[in-house]
């Protein structure tokens, strides 16, 4: 009973921590691709057209719709903020621990699935895109409910589970494009020829499916046939996923080895137990001891990860939708060693998975008292209390499966609750962009105009109170019978400056730091400064004598 007790008060505490981790990250601002989402749903909102996607004015060809359409309903239930932007595409996304717990039973036991759906939550993976939303956060949930309802076909041969694999392929694809469907055809396609089963391999009723795909995904075909014709969707089949591959049309990182670096820390806490897991699996291969009746994570992660892997462009979010397969992997593997008698690893792996705690606990400390200081003495009661039960869990947990888990979820979740409650609300304050929105809604009047010239990203285009557009150069802008507003770079500053020198009514100087590339130099205090870039919000006078004319 007093056993009982123990387990139910660290699994109460882990998870409140991991609850409130989620809830903080919806108050983050958005950068980068996120601001340019919460724009274009903005756009849909305001517009009332939903399936016809604009941004600052423009048809917008990079995505389909379908994330947009969870950002915009939000913004119709709860206006235009932070949370309202993010908190449909999280919920959607959640579903995808479910899919990863039933993808893990499905071709394992129910104790893989539930490993893999609790290592799957509190990944920093989720954590840090649910936090800075982009489409692969409900593209690896789409994906997952594809594979997992295309292993259970496999399994019953039930024609619900076809319908359900090939709508989860419609809803990839309307949320990034084939890749939606590429990794699926991957799974699907390793496990039968693996299998040997040809007959089933080259089955004439995968056509139907496609079609089911394809009607799913049609509010995308109209919406790119609408604004660009066939050259929206050659695009969407061909240009924009080749030219990733080729770098012809987005990419120039020549590193191979980026996704297996990068995996290491996007998984974390498990990394460690992923190394363990995947040497298991490898060595099971050569050693032909493998007696696995799956073969969908074989090609599922694999292929992708090398065409991925050799592609030109390269992010970290690109193999999100790989990372339920692979904490599936592993957590067979974890469970295999820890049902039953326990195995002479067990001990080890305990003994070295505690290091991430500690790791995780001194990276919050250096958070906390050097990279963005803080004296709000919660924070440190909170950290006390996670260090206390860290030392607790230790020694009074006797479950082996919860004092491999808890302790990792319970500090992962404690970091994530630093970070989302106060370094990045402090390291936000640097981005120039929503400095800028805010002076503008707090000063122009009447709708004034509001230009982004010569800055790459698009917040201004969702936290300005008027639309704003962007300017391609000089040329296309002149001061109107109203003040004119517009935020830039110091070179386009410099431009202004020369060409309409007598409209300057006030200059704001900015420094600027994107939030979507935060390097070392800017996370360190001491060398901080020297990583910002100046940044100008300018205010322009009314152009007096189109002012008379218009007035006359």
């Amino acid at each position: 009973m007093k056993n009982q007790t123990i387990n139910f008060i660290a699994i109460i505490f882990t998870a409140a921590l991991l609850l409130t981790a989620y809830f903080l990250g919806l108050f983050v601002d958005l950068t980068g691709d996120a601001g340019k989402y919460g724009a274009i749903a903005r756009h849909i909102v305001e517009s009332g057209d939903w399936i016809n996607l604009k941004i600052h004015g423009e048809a917008y060809d990079q995505k389909p719709p379908l994330l947009f359409w969870l950002a915009a309903l939000g913004f119709k239930i709860g206006g235009l903020h932070n949370w309202s932007f993010k908190i449909f595409p999280i919920l959607y996304s959640f579903a995808g621990f479910y899919f990863t717990y039933k993808l893990g039973e499905t071709m394992y036991n129910k104790n893989t699935g539930k490993l893999a759906a609790l290592m799957l939550a509190s990944s920093w993976v989720y954590f840090m895109f649910a936090m800075d939303v982009h489409t692969d956060l409900i593209l690896q949930a789409n994906v997952t409910l594809a594979i997992w309802q295309l292993a259970a076909y496999e399994k019953s041969e039930k024609p619900i589970h076809f319908i359900i694999a090939f709508v989860g392929i419609g809803l990839a694809m309307m949320t990034k494009g084939p890749i939606g469907a590429a990794i699926p055809a991957f799974a699907l396609g390793s496990h039968l020829l693996l299998k040997r089963d040809f007959k089933e391999l080259f089955h004439p009723k995968w056509l139907l499916g496609i079609g089911i795909a394809f009607i799913v995904c049609t509010p995308a075909f109209l919406s790119l046939y609408n604004q660009f014709g066939i050259e929206g969707l050659k695009f969407f089949f061909f240009t924009n996923n080749v030219g990733r591959i080729t770098g012809s049309y987005a990419g120039d990182n020549n590193d191979y080895f980026f996704y297996l670096h990068t995996i290491l820390y996007l998984i974390l806490p498990w990394s460690i137990l992923f190394l363990f897991a995947f040497f298991q699996e490898f060595r099971s291969y050569f050693r032909g001891s493998d007696k696995r009746r799956e073969y969908f994570t074989v090609g599922g992660i694999w292929l992708f990860f090398i065409i991925a892997s050799i592609a030109k462009g390269k992010a970290p979010h690109y193999i999100f939708l790989l990372i339920p397969m692979i904490l599936v992997i592993t957590a067979s593997w974890v469970n295999r060693y820890m049902e039953g008698p326990q195995h002479k690893i067990v001990p080890k792996l305990l003994r070295v998975q505690s290091f991430i705690p500690l790791f995780l606990i001194l990276f919050c400390i250096v958070v906390m008292s050097y990279m963005f200081p803080t004296t709000n003495i919660i924070y440190w009661i909170l950290l006390t209390i996670t260090i206390a039960a860290f030392v607790l869990m230790q020694t009074l947990l006797k479950s082996t499966t919860l004092k491999l888990l808890l302790p990792s979820i319970m500090t992962m979740s404690m970091l994530t609750i630093v970070l989302n409650g106060h370094a990045l609300p402090m390291a936000f304050t640097y981005q120039a962009s929503t400095k800028a929105s805010k002076i503008y809604n707090e000063n122009a009047r009447n709708k004034a105009p509001f230009y982004n010239y010569l800055y790459p990203q698009y917040e201004v285009f969702f936290y300005g109170s008027s639309n704003a557009k962007r300017l391609y150069t000089i040329d296309e802008f002149q001061p109107g019978p109203q003040d004119t507003w517009v935020f830039t770079t110091e070179p386009g500053k410099d431009t202004i400056n020369m060409r309409y020198p007598e409209n300057i009514a006030k200059i704001y100087p900015l420094t600027h730091r994107g939030m979507s590339n935060l390097s070392p130099q800017f996370m360190n205090p001491a060398t901080r400064r020297q990583s910002l870039e100046p940044m100008f919000l300018i205010q322009l006078k009314p152009n007096d004598q189109l002012y008379l004319s218009q007035t006359n």
